[in-house]
């Protein structure tokens, strides 16, 4: 804003040309120069006092001697320039001996010359508030639960849009108090001041507003919230309360988080720790996690009520991702038991982009690292489910590739499927033998399959008996990296 301290240039040379018609009236009336002041005398020769007077455009107060008053309040409503000249639309800077409230300030003279109290005035373009002596609002100003920033002692004008100002949570701001703006940094906080000025805050607890579209979240004190936040209730399938939770980038960010990110701080680290149970799967700080939040925010996780893999995996763009009930993205090989059914599904290795594997994958680590060769369902509720039983004549178990030990040539491997054991016999590539003839193992004759059954036979391939339990092999152990049990 243009503002001029108690002084208006030139308005003097105005009044000495005046001054010089007006000796040209009777010296009985009018305006008259007696000493080098100005005095005016009324009709019966008296000189007005305590009053204002009109010379062309300007108005100008005869004091308590009838003398025109220079550079000083009127009744602290009007104010005088050092030529005598009633100040209009204009600004007015008193120090604290002269001014009307007592205090060092800028005033407004309106268009009536009348001092604007106690109001908000619209000012080339910008808002100002004004107390009830006149005095030019700076700082915090605080209206009908309202808050504002009006700037320093010399701006004045009310804010709108991002401010970052220091702000101490236990020494908060009162009226008029200025707040340092700065970029950012420790004992400094964000606010939002909308088109009118007024600060974004909640009423009770948090509020949202989107902004040059992303969506930012406030306190009750208007501070922007940054880092991970429990801003909600947690949803009834929530284990932990990650679903209070909702992520707001660094200090200087404050957007919710939407998509995919990856986090080294995690709910448990943040100020709002106590509304997350943590176990032995808590995230530690400094360990990087991907996390996906939905559109409202909040981060997918696995619910406590699911059922079958649909419904303990999250679809994203076409795959198929495992969030665990914390809401850290997951890979490697992760067991999930479904009553009395087991099921091993594949997310990649460490460094993969999580994605749920189907269909007969190589190369598949386990939690021991060692690798193997898996089958893994590819529809159904149970998608991505590791298969049991035979898949293009080759048997599986818990979706693990089933093989003779090496130089065994054959073994005989049983499977128990819906109550019911199944005998299969199968070589050292885990294919199934289903070929009516003898079968020799380590240069001997050792079995017999005919008509689907399957028989131990003598090295001279003699005298079958139809194969028991106690003469299979062990089935392949399955090592999972997690393993999570559904009632």
């Amino acid at each position: 804003m243009k503002k001029n301290h108690c002084a208006a240039a030139g308005l003097s040379a105005v009044f000495l040309t005046l001054g010089a018609a007006m000796t040209t009236m009777a010296a009985e009336t009018g305006w008259i120069n007696e000493n080098d002041n100005w005095v005016y005398l009324d009709s019966d020769g008296s000189k007005v006092t305590s009053s204002w007077k009109k010379s062309g455009d300007n108005w100008y107060y005869l004091n308590s001697d009838g003398e025109v008053e220079k550079n000083a309040w009127i009744d602290d409503t009007y104010y005088v320039n050092e030529d005598g000249v009633m100040q209009m639309n204009q600004w007015v800077h008193s120090d604290e001996d002269d001014s009307p409230s007592g205090e060092e300030g800028w005033y407004y003279l309106g268009t009536a010359g009348k001092i604007v109290t106690d109001s908000w005035k619209q000012i080339n373009n910008e808002y100002y508030y004004f107390d009830d002596d006149g005095r030019m609002g700076t700082g915090w100003h605080f209206e009908d639960d309202s808050a504002y920033y009006l700037g320093d002692d010399n701006d004045g004008a009310r804010k709108q849009g991002w401010l970052c100002l220091e702000y101490e949570s236990d020494n908060e701001p009162e009226e008029g108090d200025v707040s340092e703006t700065t970029a950012s940094g420790d004992g400094s906080e964000w606010f939002y001041f909308q088109s009118n000025g007024k600060m974004v805050k909640s009423s009770d607890g948090y509020t949202s507003k989107t902004i040059n579209g992303s969506k930012f979240y406030f306190d009750e004190k208007g501070i922007m919230q940054s880092g991970w936040v429990a801003v909600a209730s947690a949803a009834s399938a929530d284990s932990t309360g990650i679903s209070k939770f909702k992520y707001f980038g660094d200090e200087n960010d404050g957007a919710m988080a939407t998509g995919w990110k990856y986090l080294t701080d995690h709910p448990s680290d943040s100020d709002d720790k106590s509304d997350i149970t943590e176990g032995t799967d808590t995230p530690e700080e400094g360990d990087g996690y991907w996390y996906y939040f939905d559109t409202s925010g909040v981060p997918k996780y696995l619910a406590q009520n699911s059922d079958t893999l649909t419904s303990a995996t999250v679809r994203i763009n076409g795959s198929s991702y495992f969030f665990d009930q914390y809401g850290c993205m997951q890979s490697g090989l992760i067991g999930f038991e479904f009553g009395d059914t087991e099921y091993s599904s594949y997310f990649g290795n460490s460094d993969s982009d999580g994605k749920m594997k189907t269909g007969k994958q190589t190369g598949v680590y386990d939690g021991d690292d060692d690798t193997g060769t898996y089958y893994f369902n590819t529809s159904g509720s149970y998608k991505g489910g590791g298969y049991t039983g035979v898949k293009d004549d080759y048997l599986y178990y818990k979706g693990k590739l089933v093989e003779a030990d090496e130089d065994s040539d054959y073994q005989v491997f049983c499977i128990n499927v819906s109550g019911t054991d199944t005998y299969y016999l199968v070589n050292e590539s885990g294919k199934v033998q289903t070929s009516n003839k003898k079968y020799k193992s380590d240069g001997e004759y050792k079995y017999q399959y005919s008509s689907g059954t399957i028989y131990l036979i003598d090295s001279d391939g003699e005298n079958p008996t139809e194969v028991t339990a106690s003469d299979c092999a062990a089935l392949p152990n399955v090592s999972f990296d997690a393993e999570y049990t559904f009632e």
